[in-house]
């Protein structure tokens, strides 16, 4: 009415009487309530104690190594941008990789300035990836199926493993020993450290709403901390632990180098259950909810079986 009032005439104005439904006011009599609430079974990310029993099968090996690789794959670090797209890191070539899961090749490949370590999905177009000689996280873009060199952080120490939930990095540091939460900007937002340190050699990081998780090969242990930093779990069932992913039931895929196995452990770290075994030295692991595979690299130091990684069907 563009902020204008309206004059009303009487002419304008008419009663109205209101008839009630006498259906409507029966049930009201008769009945006590609109209905009941009953509680729905969500799927949690992380299910005290639970793991589901699985089924596994071997589906393939993909090759790694490229015409431009100088030296035997050392694959440290992997992530899934889509069932498709696999990104790992190639320590010994300095090297990131995108392999076509479908085509069971490595589509591009971007030589760094140093050994990348480990790498981490940020947004389904970038990745984070630890540089730990020089001490630095390195962005990368994706375009046109393309790795691009972007931005890059210096950060105070040796990085290792890195993990990226909600616009937050998780980073380990060997030397320091230490954790920090950082932003995208390298603010340090959260540092886990001091004597009362509960890891020796942080190896390897994986994340969720919920937990932080953290694979320490001196302390046998998988650890699970809580955004503020305090220690909520434990595992030590395992000898050398590695490589994690987690699962979309909220589980952890914990690579167990000296013991040639794969394991599952709960979410809350209180149980733990072998699911691939008689491997060879198994190293970094990706698990892909959607196709219900199971990726891993393995640090043999035999190129015949360093340069592939290695598919299960887990079910």
């Amino acid at each position: 009415m563009d902020g204008k009032l309206l004059k009303l005439s009487s002419n304008d104005i008419k009663e109205h009487n209101f008839q009630s439904n006498d259906v409507i006011l029966n049930l009201f009599r008769t009945e006590k309530s609109l209905g009941t609430l009953t509680h729905k079974t969500l799927n949690k990310e992380c299910q005290p104690g639970q793991i589901k029993s699985r089924q596994s099968s071997h589906a393939g090996n993909i090759c790694v190594k490229t015409s431009k690789d100088e030296s035997r794959c050392y694959i440290s670090g992997m992530t899934l941008l889509t069932p498709d797209l696999l990104i790992i890191t190639d320590c010994h070539n300095n090297a990131v990789k995108m392999v076509d899961t479908s085509s069971q090749s490595v589509s591009d490949q971007l030589q760094l300035d140093d050994k990348p370590w480990d790498i981490t999905r940020v947004t389904s177009t970038e990745l984070a990836v630890t540089l730990p000689k020089i001490q630095t996280i390195q962005f990368i873009s994706i375009s046109s199926n393309k790795l691009i060199k972007e931005q890059t952080l210096k950060v105070g120490g040796k990085c290792g493993s890195i993990s990226c939930y909600q616009d937050k990095l998780v980073v380990s540091f060997i030397n320091p020993t230490k954790l920090q939460i950082l932003d995208m900007k390298g603010s340090i937002l959260t540092t886990i450290a001091g004597k009362n340190m509960f890891l020796k050699r942080p190896e390897f990081i994986t994340c969720n709403r919920s937990s932080i998780y953290v694979s320490d090969w001196n302390m046998k242990t998988i650890t699970r901390l809580n955004w503020q930093g305090d220690v909520i779990g434990s595992y030590s069932g395992t000898s050398f632990p590695v490589g994690m992913s987690l699962s979309d039931d909220g589980t952890v895929f914990v690579c167990d180098w000296e013991r040639n196995v794969i394991e599952e452990i709960s979410g809350d770290c209180s149980t733990g259950k072998v699911v691939l075994q008689d491997l060879k030295k198994p190293m970094a692991v990706c698990w892909c909810g959607e196709t219900k595979k199971l990726y891993y690299s393995c640090n043999t130091r035999d190129g015949k079986i360093d340069n592939f990684l290695h598919i299960y069907n887990l079910s």
